[in-house]
């Protein structure tokens, strides 16, 4: 006879998004689910332990052309900290630190990286969702191939994310929005060769990122990702 008292259930479901790419975003990468650890649980909510099953993304788009979009897992690594990491000023081409060491955090050469400010934070302007590839560690620096970066103070909290490629798709021109043309599936995308292709889970350090691979065309032009989580 089977058991479930110690089975790890939904503690509830989340809608994500809608996370919307237009002409001003340019290729800029955006975080679509966020990590949420168990501390943020609220009301009558029961405890949960940070970690999510991501059961729907998909993506609806005005632009009158297709548009492919790259979709990241990324995890945190590093996070801007005053005594963890203290002050993190950029250049065009490196992340500093001045306490602790990308060393013993696990940073590798040849590991993707990219920043992100903390929800309810403004971004970091020409910063954020920039992708850079890890040409040189060290216990201070990171040094990326190129320049780029931008040169400035990293927010109070921002994470900086290792991210590898999940997989490259096709938005169709006004998918969703022109009455002809569906939505487009990214949970269980065509694409997606992974065995879990419908389930796709993350942990308590995780994130699922989006970035277009060509900027979207002029306003009112979008391409919008919405989609539900199970929250653990």
């Amino acid at each position: 006879m089977s058991n479930f008292s110690n089975a790890i259930t939904p503690a509830y479901f989340e809608s994500i998004g809608p996370v919307s790419f237009v002409a001003g975003n340019s290729t800029l990468a955006k975080v679509l689910v966020e990590p949420k650890l168990g501390s943020a649980a609220v009301g009558t909510l029961p405890a949960f332990y940070g970690g999510c099953t991501i059961i729907d993304l998909t993506a609806s788009s005005t632009d009158a052309a297709s548009k492919d979009v790259y979709l990241y897992l990324g995890r945190i690594f590093t996070t801007q900290e005053t005594t963890a990491t203290g002050a993190m000023t950029t250049t065009t081409s490196t992340i500093p630190r001045t306490n602790g060491s990308f060393i013993t955090d696990g940073w590798l050469v040849g590991d993707l990286v990219m920043t992100f400010a903390p929800v309810g934070t403004a971004p970091n302007a020409s910063m954020d969702g920039v992708l850079g590839v890890v040409t040189t560690v060290a216990a201070l620096t990171l040094t990326v191939n190129g320049t780029p970066f931008a040169a400035l103070t990293l927010a109070a909290g921002t994470r900086i994310v290792k991210v590898s490629s999940l997989f490259r798709a096709p938005v169709a021109a006004s998918s969703g929005t022109n009455g002809t043309a569906a939505n487009v599936l990214f949970q269980g995308n065509a694409l997606d060769s992974t065995a879990t292709p419908l389930e796709r889970k993350l942990g308590t350090t995780d994130m699922l990122i989006g970035a277009m691979q060509a900027a979207v065309a002029a306003l009112p032009a979008y391409v919008s990702f919405t989609g539900q989580v199970a929250r653990y």
